[in-house]
């Protein structure tokens, strides 16, 4: 329903999830190819990873194990303003919408976690004057600054842990404290990470909607000019 109101508030809007690590093994960003998130069973961006995935899944499902994975959403065409300051920050709404998905435990928004080895100056996402309007040199902040998003694409990743249903046996304690093991039997999925793709779409579109509204109610759409 979400990304039905977007289609018509915001036509130009356009929300993408796909994996880009499962394990330890990642994509390589440079055969980067948006049409191959289709193509196969782990919406992944690129081919020749692709195929690696399935074996090396195969692998684990066989060995009675499960791995992590890890997911980035983008959305593109989000207009400058959403958000604010302090309360109500885009990026905290964001990250909050993901973290309530099953299975999640560490989001990050642009450079994220990788940000701490930055410099200030190489950081820095500037700002220059194009031909029609603000252009930026750079998208390390993720299309949101200071809680607002900046008209960039807004860009956010989170890790999904292994699934804990797995055949193999994992000591635990029973309500007595004795010591048991606990064996998950039936069908479970070796990589959990998949399904959450779709989801973290929703839950993007979730929140970019509110945050419309809200600006909207707010602002009726008015935006000042620069330039």
């Amino acid at each position: 329903m979400a990304r039905a109101a977007l289609a018509a508030l915001l036509p130009e809007l356009k929300i993408t999830g796909y994996m880009v690590q499962m394990g330890e093994k990642m994509i390589d960003r440079a055969r980067l190819d948006m049409n191959e998130i289709a193509r196969n069973d782990f919406w992944c961006p690129d081919a020749t990873a692709a195929a690696e995935w399935a074996d090396y899944l195969d692998a684990l499902r066989k060995d009675h194990n499960s791995v992590g994975a890890m997911i980035e959403v983008t959305a593109s065409g989000v207009p400058a303003g959403l958000g604010a300051p302090v309360y109500g920050k885009l990026d905290t709404d964001l990250a909050a919408a993901m973290m309530s998905i099953n299975a999640v435990k560490g989001v990050e928004i642009g450079e994220g976690m990788a940000a701490a080895a930055l410099t200030g100056r190489d950081n820095a996402d500037e700002i220059f004057m194009g031909e029609n309007g603000p252009e930026y040199g750079s998208n390390h902040a993720g299309g949101v600054l200071g809680g607002i998003s900046s008209g960039q694409d807004v860009v956010l990743r989170f890790a999904v842990k292994p699934t804990s249903s797995i055949l193999s046996p994992r000591r635990s304690i029973k309500l007595d404290g004795s010591a048991t093991e606990v064996v998950t039997k039936g069908r479970h999925d070796p990589c959990v990470g998949i399904r959450a793709v779709p989801v973290a779409e929703a839950m993007m579109a979730c929140v970019l909607l509110d945050h419309y509204l809200l600006d909207r109610g707010q602002t009726g759409g008015q935006r000042g000019t620069i330039g």
